[in-house]
């Protein structure tokens, strides 16, 4: 399960309207820092 707090949603709606994309998303996670 993946949690995404309200504060990276709206960072996210904010770049995908400013850079007017609408096709989905895809996150990958990796390990590493």
């Amino acid at each position: 399960m993946l949690e995404v707090t309200s504060s990276a949603v709206e960072n996210l709606k904010t770049y995908l309207a400013d850079n007017n994309i609408e096709s989905a998303i895809r996150i990958s996670l990796m390990q590493g820092g």
